[in-house]
């Protein structure tokens, strides 16, 4: 355990344990897809889910509908295509935009893709109720509840609430 999982100040370092969380999940998910056969890493693996599922989209597209920045996603893509996964082509209604689509291995590697996390999910499903705790929408909760009121406006709120007890 770090230093901050038993301090009485815990809470202030929340995404301490959360960072470890996902760099854990992520690590143990490239062993996933490694043992499955699939050759991207797992931090493509959006990627890849939503052109198979979309068909033809471009970067763009993917970057908003992924909510990340179009650089992150860029270099993503241009991994894919290294590896054979994802090419380029021409926009058929617009020359000079770009859209993405599987190759016939990224195909293959799509179809696979499915298979491997309708299992995960089956397995996080089951993590969950270990743990008692449906993560996913917690998380989500979090993200929304922290866009309303930011850290800052709670600590304030909290500074005032304790100033006037």
């Amino acid at each position: 355990m770090a230093y901050v999982d038993t301090h009485p100040l815990r809470s202030a370092f929340v995404a301490n344990p959360l960072r470890r969380l996902v760099e854990l999940i992520s690590n143990q998910g490239e062993t996933l897809l490694q043992d499955a056969g699939l050759e991207f890493p797992s931090r493509t693996v959006s990627c890849v889910l939503l052109i198979g599922e979309r068909g033809e989209i471009s970067a763009a597209d993917i970057a908003k509908t992924l909510s990340q920045p179009h650089q992150l996603v860029t270099q993503r893509i241009d991994l894919l295509i290294k590896l054979g996964v994802v090419e380029r082509l021409a926009d058929p209604a617009d020359k000079r935009r770009k859209i993405l689509a599987l190759t016939p291995k990224g195909v293959i590697q799509f179809e696979c893709l499915k298979l491997l996390l309708a299992e995960a999910d089956i397995a996080f499903t089951a993590l969950f109720a270990e743990i008692n705790c449906d993560l996913p929408t917690i998380a989500l909760r979090m993200l929304d509840a922290l866009t309303t009121t930011p850290i800052l406006d709670r600590v304030k709120a909290a500074q005032t609430s304790s100033s006037k007890s």
